[in-house]
């Protein structure tokens, strides 16, 4: 049967303490019965020099069979651990690979390690879906109103935009950047204008009108700034 890294230090212990109380037991019957004092001497130095040198080899096995052995099981937990602090979760852990080549203390801590992982993944998928889920919702939703909607961050990147505004405005679309693209007049004079303002000043602005000549009538531009996590601010 296999010893798990605890037994055999136990083992070692108690076979450090055996040798130690037979060592004292010798020397208590060669005292007990002796008759010649040279001769006891010699018993005596023999057995200490005997258990010494017993002890020394348990000693030396435990002086450096415990750092190796701590450093190779230690070494595939570091390395999981490493990759778990670089955002990597999905991690691919062998467990029955583990339990044969592992004792059962270490085994435990990468079976721990293993359940968190697919409770962080299992986590992060029902996340995901969540965010999905709502950004649908909310998408259907703007798209069913009849205002156009732009959001941006605060480096003129536009993030969202609906269905109405693309329609009047095709030079528009998601990822362009406000701020360095260049546009038709009726939205390089106008929109573009009072959003670079806007986020120049971060702060909200009155409400603009402009009239658009394909639409034959004015439109009105309103922009709220609000705050988002960590204090960055998303202008829409």
């Amino acid at each position: 049967m296999k010893l798990s890294f605890t037994a055999k230090i136990r083992l070692i212990i108690i076979l450090l303490f055996m040798i130690s109380l037979i060592q004292g037991i010798i020397i208590f019957r060669l005292t007990a019965n002796f008759t010649d004092t040279i001769q006891l001497k010699l018993d005596i130095q023999n057995t200490v020099y005997v258990t010494l040198f017993l002890q020394l080899v348990l000693v030396l096995i435990l002086f450096f069979y415990i750092p190796i052995f701590l450093n190779k099981a230690f070494s595939d937990i570091h390395q999981i651990l490493k990759e778990i602090s670089k955002g990597i979760y999905s991690i691919d852990i062998d467990l029955e690979n583990y339990e044969r080549k592992l004792d059962k203390e270490f085994y435990a801590v990468i079976s721990s390690v293993k359940k968190m992982l697919d409770s962080i993944l299992k986590f992060d998928l029902l996340k995901k879906e969540k965010i999905v889920e709502h950004h649908n919702r909310i998408t259907a939703i703007l798209n069913l109103t009849e205002d156009g909607f732009i959001i941006l961050d605060i480096k003129g990147n536009i993030v969202y935009i609906n269905d109405i505004v693309t329609g009047i405005f095709p030079s528009l679309s998601e990822k362009v950047n406000m701020i360095d693209s260049k546009f038709p007049p009726e939205i390089e004079n106008n929109i573009k204008k009072y959003i670079v303002n806007v986020l120049k000043n971060k702060t909200k602005r009155d409400t603009h009108q402009f009239f658009v000549p394909t639409l034959k009538k004015h439109i009105f531009l309103k922009v709220p700034c609000v705050y988002q996590f960590r204090h960055t601010r998303t202008c829409s």
